[in-house]
């Protein structure tokens, strides 16, 4: 693909899985860029690059658990190796927590914690030298469920809290050299995902799907989820030269559930 706003870089993601971290692979692609693909499924992967090749663009496919060092160097040394450059770096992958703190596995919270936040942490370490070169920049994805509380994923929602505070910290420490570092805090997403497990959320409650679906988005300003493809639109924006002069910055994509004073 030529053209687009992030025509001619190289774009790793992390946890390209469906829902989000699919349509982030596939709005890179269609932007112009050469993607990474991480994921520790390979045929999902498999799938992706498909997609993205038969679109007209170029991706590479790195069965990656962000957790295991050597298939975080494979996912950049890999990606370097095979386009010469590294621009961008989006970490979206992730571990969700379920439950109440009282009744909660605290080794799962720190799971989440080596999925959500360290594993984003070394695979931006791994980066930073290919970023430092290119100019780059660095994505996080995060949650609402960092600013407004969600008794039932406490683990999760501590550990991406911690990665916001990381993408401030970053922001400061490595904006000298010409690294931006951003976070996109997602809320609900119409999407694949989400889908998958409405009957079962409404099932807890006791309601039905579309009792509650009514009930969230009746609280959302703009009465309505957002897609995955929009907020995949919000991390292309912070990938790309639009942005140029943000860093630490923590952009809320969420339909105003959370609106930042």
């Amino acid at each position: 693909m030529s053209g687009g706003l992030l025509a001619d870089q190289t774009i790793i993601v992390s946890g390209v899985g469906p829902g989000l971290g699919r349509k982030l692979a596939l709005q890179c692609a269609r932007q112009g860029a050469r993607v990474v693909l991480g994921a520790r499924s390979a045929p999902f992967l498999r799938e992706v690059a498909e997609e993205i090749a038969s679109a007209g663009g170029e991706s590479l496919a790195v069965p990656c658990d962000v957790t295991r060092e050597e298939d975080r160097q494979a996912l950049i040394e890999g990606g370097y190796a095979r386009f010469g450059r590294i621009d961008g770096l989006v970490n979206s992958a992730f571990r969700m927590t379920t439950g109440l703190f009282e009744q909660a596995n605290l080794d799962d919270w720190r799971a989440a914690m080596e999925v959500n936040c360290f594993g984003a942490l070394r695979l931006i370490q791994l980066a930073l030298p290919h970023l430092r070169q290119s100019k780059g920049c660095v994505v996080n994805v995060s949650t609402v469920g960092t600013r407004v509380t969600n008794p039932a994923a406490g683990g999760y929602n501590m550990s991406k809290a911690a990665l916001d505070q990381a993408t401030r910290q970053l922001a400061g420490e490595l904006g000298a050299s010409g690294v931006r570092v951003n976070g996109a805090l997602m809320g609900w997403m119409d999407g694949e995902p989400l889908r998958n497990n409405f009957d079962a959320r409404a099932e807890l409650r006791g309601i039905t799907p579309d009792q509650l679906r009514n009930e969230l988005t009746a609280a959302l300003p703009l009465r309505r989820f957002a897609t995955d493809d929009e907020c995949a639109g919000a991390v292309i924006f912070l990938l790309s030269n639009l942005s140029a002069a943000m860093t630490g910055a923590l952009i809320h994509v969420n339909g105003g559930q959370f609106m930042q004073a």
